[in-house]
């Protein structure tokens, strides 16, 4: 566990995880126009980019950018996975499910990752509600580095722990 006052988040991603960005496939978990954080990235590494997506406007959005190569409808705790990916990356998306279903979903998202698994997430408490009529947008778990790290993660916090900013990077090789 390593922890910054830093808040460079991708700063963050490459201390962590310097080869991100050179395998061929991606399960993006939770993209939406106004956030789709590492996406072009991605699109410059040439990835086959694979996007998960719970709430329905959303996928018609990512449904209309042509360097996706799949945009699947579905939350992450319930979609039953026909195919496995190189990285699957859920950046900042386990604030978004229930405590006590985190470590079950991590593990599913581990079963179709063959590479690597990247989360990212506020560190402690950020409060939100849902957005723009999504009710996925909304916090309901405020997440501390230890859950990460018993699950076998690298991690690395950002910030300080209940501040706006903060980020807890999670990085697991498989």
């Amino acid at each position: 566990m390593f922890f910054t006052s830093d808040t460079d988040r991708t700063a963050s991603l490459h201390r962590c995880c310097p080869q991100l960005f050179s395998y061929h496939t991606v399960l993006y978990i939770g993209a939406r126009s106004e956030r789709f954080d590492y996406g072009e990235e991605f699109k410059a590494a040439n990835y086959k980019i694979t996007i998960l997506e719970a709430f329905h406007d959303n996928v018609l959005y990512l449904n209309q950018l042509p360097w996706i190569a799949n945009v699947l409808e579905g939350d992450i705790r319930t979609y039953n996975f026909s195919s496995t990916y190189d990285v699957v990356f859920w950046w900042h998306g386990p604030e978004h499910i229930y405590d006590n279903e985190l470590e079950s979903t991590v593990h599913k998202i581990e079963c179709i990752a063959t590479k690597l698994v990247v989360l990212g997430c506020p560190w402690g408490i950020f409060l939100q509600g849902s957005a723009y009529g999504n009710p996925f947008e909304n916090h309901v778990a405020y997440l501390d580095y230890e859950i990460f790290e018993r699950l076998g993660y690298t991690v690395e916090c950002l910030g300080q722990k209940d501040a706006y900013g903060s980020n807890i990077t999670s990085v697991k090789m498989l």
